[in-house]
């Protein structure tokens, strides 16, 4: 399904991969670089903050079996353990949200 992005969008995904250069996770770089949110887009007041997104390629992020939507669990240790700082930014909103604990 191909999303129709707003300008802000467009601006926030590449301030994601400009920041990044390429996939957090396995280090490839190229064209084809997604910008995935820590917490979902749907939550406005957080939609489009630099601290919400991390560049991941296609595979890490929805193709392959350990990726960030079909392995949540996962993709959340592999946060934990490798971007703690963003992890936690993405905890302490996620209580203030009142969707965790």
């Amino acid at each position: 399904m191909r999303r129709n992005f707003n300008k802000e969008h467009l601006i926030w995904r590449k301030r994601v991969i400009d920041r990044d250069g390429g996939c957090v996770v396995c280090g490839k770089t190229g064209k084809y670089m997604n910008a995935h949110h820590l917490i979902p887009a749907n939550f406005i007041k957080y939609q489009f903050e630099l601290n919400n997104g991390l560049t991941l390629c296609a595979g890490c992020h929805t193709l392959a079996k350990f990726s960030a939507h079909k392995n949540p669990i996962w993709f959340c240790k592999w946060l934990a353990k490798n971007k703690s700082e963003l992890y936690w930014i993405a905890i302490d909103r996620l209580q203030e949200l009142g969707r965790i604990c």
